[in-house]
C-alpha cells in the first residue's frame, strides 16, 4: 500500500507542476470530442492534469487525498486504483466526445468520483454496505446541491455522477469475473 501513497505524491506533484508550468493547460490539454477526433489524441490522457483555477486544483487535491486514504483503508490495490481512475476517465471522455463534441472536460474529479464509486462496492468490514453506499450517495447529493447553490452548470455534477457509476460498475464487473473464475 506504500505504492498508493507514492502514486499520490507523484500525481500531486504532477498536477501542481502542470498548473504552475502551463498557464494555458485548460485549452492545450483539456479534452473535447471535436479536438480528439480531429487527431489530438493526447487529450484523452492529459485532461485530468489541467485545472481551471487554483481553487479547482486545491479541491481536487483534497478529494484525491481523501480517496487515497479510503483506498488504503479498504485495501484497494494500486493497479485497481489506476485502472478505475484512468479507465473511467477514458470511457466517459470518449462517450462525451461523441455526444457533446464541443464540451471541454478538465480536472481529475471524474477519476476521483470513479474511485468513490469503486470503493462503495469494495468488500469491507468497516460498516454495513447500506451505510457505506449511503455515505457515498450523500457525497453525490452534496455535490449536486453545491452546484445548484452556486448556480453552476449541472454538467459538472453529471460527469461526477457518471464517474461514480463507472467506478462502481468497474469493480462490480471485476468481482463477477473473479467469482466466475473461482467457480470454474
Amino acid at each position: 500500500m506504500k505504492n498508493l501513497f507514492l502514486f499520490f505524491i507523484g500525481l500531486t506533484l504532477t498536477l501542481i507542476g502542470v498548473f504552475v508550468t502551463f498557464p494555458g493547460a485548460v485549452t492545450s490539454l483539456g479534452f473535447s470530442g471535436e479536438r480528439f477526433f480531429s487527431g489530438e489524441y493526447w487529450r484523452i490522457l492529459t485532461y485530468p492534469l489541467a485545472h481551471v483555477s487554483f481553487t479547482h486544483l486545491f479541491e481536487n487535491l483534497i478529494a484525491l487525498f481523501i480517496v487515497v486514504l479510503l483506498s488504503y483503508e479498504l485495501e484497494l490495490e494500486l493497479k485497481e486504483f489506476i485502472f478505475v481512475f484512468i479507465g473511467s476517465g477514458l470511457l466517459i471522455a470518449l462517450f462525451s466526445g461523441v455526444i457533446f463534441p464541443y464540451f471541454l472536460i478538465v480536472g481529475s474529479s471524474l477519476g476521483i468520483y470513479s474511485i468513490f464509486g469503486a470503493l462503495s462496492l469494495k468488500e469491507q468490514e468497516v460498516m454495513p454496505r447500506y451505510l457505506f453506499l449511503g455515505i457515498f450517495g450523500i457525497i453525490i447529493f452534496l455535490n449536486l446541491g453545491y452546484t445548484l447553490y452556486t448556480q453552476q452548470d449541472l454538467t459538472q455534477s453529471a460527469y461526477h455522477i457518471a464517474g461514480f457509476v463507472t467506478g462502481f460498475a468497474f469493480v462490480g464487473i471485476t468481482k463477477i469475473h473473479r467469482k466466475k473464475r473461482i467457480l470454474e
